[in-house]
């Protein structure tokens, strides 16, 4: 035989193999049915770090992670306003000065290898959070808890350094997106927390309590196989989910986005553009929004803003600060983000009714330091106030040095940051936008490695003003350079802190919390260390093709987030279409 027939037939063997090979992969991918398998958009871009389940900043999360693997002690409902105990058993067991409280763990709970729950787990986790402060999630409970103690195996006791009735509300309720991670310490135990990746496939890991279990993970798609001996059905506290298969995938650009909804690629996506929604739904009747009536979407608890590194010159300038309020049309950014349903925020709170309540009771605060005006002259005057002179070119400078600065933007955000851009310029600025990628966006956002960022916005509160407040504490500030969890702005103000310090000691809406609200607003809208733009009108869209019984304002049974870890609520709840 000579050596052309032998390479032809290796080739031969070649193809047969790969046509094998393929046809293996072909039977994997089929071996759940599309109608059984419920696929989901995440935002954000690829995954950087798709094989990291750890508790670093760079670990995935809403790619899927937080939504069914991971449970939190209780979950926050904003449609009933009750936190409902899901690791937990019941309500928080508070002492007399809400310096200590017990958390019932609920009997039955298993990890997902077959491992009991226990408080011992909790304690771990907590004690992990403390020794670790530049975790996710670690801020509050490094700088607030004392002490965190096994009772039995189903009771942890935490001990906090100052009274806070609001600590469990806040970091495990899922209040706004996620919560603090209860970790496997049979795990977890003898791990650098800082690097661990708990992900190898081959040993079952990532290890959580959640009714799936990760099967594939790449930086565009990740994949969960139900845990059908997941303990929330053995017990009977929760049915178990009805999709056999759920499978993240990278949402894409907005094109993108409303193409798979068109197509029923996807049954959710976290967002959608307002002014594409029509067109999607007239190629697609059976995708909806959260409203039947245009706008069709849900006010998400996170008004958009521009932030300002206060540590910075001249944005350590409250008056100019100001100057660059009066210089945005913050109007024309709303329009722009919500196809002319544009609602301008005077103060970084979601128009939830329970929160603008307090906003209502003063009024007279928010005319008197209106910064949803938009005056381009006035900044102009403001910056003359400063000391600036307009050059020849357009652009002010103050001695020699030109008035510049780089804004931090989201690459793939194409909306927000022109108009930002174009209207510092419009005032004399000199303007450069720094694209980056999500990812790098707030890795150089939370080391304060700006001057000016954008397209962000500022999470808080949702039925009262306490944890809003709390975000601008000057305790949360780092050097430049080491990783902040809040307050990446840097801004400082000891009378603001003893405000904020004394409300933390009382019971959420105490009588005497409105006053100091008062006290800390007017501080607030005089620095402008943060501004609110406009409220965040989000269509957060879902396909009836293959999924029906999706959360929506008719049925509103929870809110409709599917990059929050609350989507196990709707993960349990949707039913197969007919």
């Amino acid at each position: 035989m000579n050596k052309n027939m032998v390479l032809i037939r290796r080739i031969g063997l070649v193809v047969v193999l790969l046509m094998a090979f393929t046809s293996i992969l072909l039977v994997q991918a089929q071996d759940v049915p599309r109608e059984k398998t419920l696929i989901i958009g995440f935002e954000g871009g690829p995954a950087q770090a798709p094989e990291n389940a750890g508790l670093n900043a760079t670990a995935a999360n809403s790619q899927g992670h937080h939504q069914v693997m991971i449970e939190s002690l209780w979950v926050l409902n904003y449609q009933t306003g009750e936190s409902v105990p899901w690791l937990a058993s019941g309500p928080e067991v508070w002492n007399e000065d809400y310096t200590s409280f017990d958390i019932p763990i609920r009997e039955g709970v298993e990890w997902n290898d077959g491992t009991p729950f226990t408080a011992e787990d909790v304690v771990f986790s907590i004690n992990l959070f403390k020794e670790n402060p530049t975790l996710i999630f670690a801020g509050a409970i490094a700088s607030e808890v004392a002490e965190a103690t096994v009772v039995d195996p189903l009771t942890a006791r935490v001990t906090l350094n100052a009274p806070n009735p609001r600590f469990v509300y806040d970091n495990f309720s899922v209040r706004i997106w996620g919560g603090v991670r209860i970790v496997p310490k049979h795990i977890w135990e003898g791990q650098d927390p800082n690097t661990f990746t708990n992900f190898d496939l081959a040993q079952g890991w990532p290890v959580w309590t959640g009714p799936y279990k990760l099967v594939k993970a790449s930086p565009t798609e990740f994949v969960f196989d139900r845990n059908n001996d997941w303990w929330g059905a053995k017990t009977g506290f929760m049915p178990l989910p009805a999709p056999e298969r759920v499978i993240f995938v990278d949402a894409g650009p907005a094109d993108r986005i409303a193409a798979a909804l068109s197509n029923n690629e996807v049954d959710g996506q976290p967002n959608l553009r307002i002014d594409l929604f029509a067109e999607v739904v007239a190629r697609n009747p059976q995708v909806i929004g959260w409203t039947a009536e245009p706008p069709n979407a849900w006010i998400d608890p996170c008004p958009g803003m521009l932030g300002f590194n206060t540590q910075v010159a001249p944005w350590d300038s409250a008056a100019m600060r100001w100057a660059i309020s009066y210089a945005i049309p913050k109007q024309v950014i709303a329009d722009a983000t919500s196809g002319g349903f544009g609602q301008v925020s005077p103060y970084n709170f979601p128009d939830y009714p329970a929160l603008q309540s307090w906003l209502t009771e003063n009024q007279d605060l928010l005319d008197q330091y209106d910064s949803t005006v938009f005056d381009p002259d006035r900044a102009k005057a403001m910056f003359e106030e400063q000391g600036y002179t307009l050059g020849g070119d357009g652009i002010y400078e103050k001695d020699g040095v030109k008035l510049s600065v780089d804004v931090l933007v989201k690459a793939e955000e194409v909306i927000v940051p022109p108009i930002i851009i174009a209207a510092l310029q419009d005032v004399g600025i000199d303007a450069v936008p720094r694209s980056l990628t999500t990812a790098s966006y707030y890795q150089a956002r939370d080391v304060a490695d700006f001057q000016i960022e954008t397209t962000h916005v500022n999470c808080g509160s949702v039925t009262e003003p306490f944890a809003e407040l709390n975000t601008l504490h000057s305790k949360w500030i780092r050097p430049a350079g080491e990783r902040r969890s809040n307050n990446v702005w840097g801004w400082s103000n000891a009378e603001y802190d003893g405000i904020v310090d004394e409300i933390a000691a009382l019971p959420a809406n105490d009588p005497k919390e409105h006053e100091l609200f008062r006290r800390a607003l007017e501080i607030r809208l005089q620095e402008l260390p943060i501004l609110s733009l406009s409220q965040q009108k989000r269509i957060v869209p879902y396909s009836t093709r293959y999924w029906t019984n999706w959360p929506t304002a008719e049925n509103g049974y929870v809110h409709p987030p599917n990059w929050w870890q609350t989507f196990i609520i709707p993960l349990v709840n949707i039913v197969p279409a007919e």
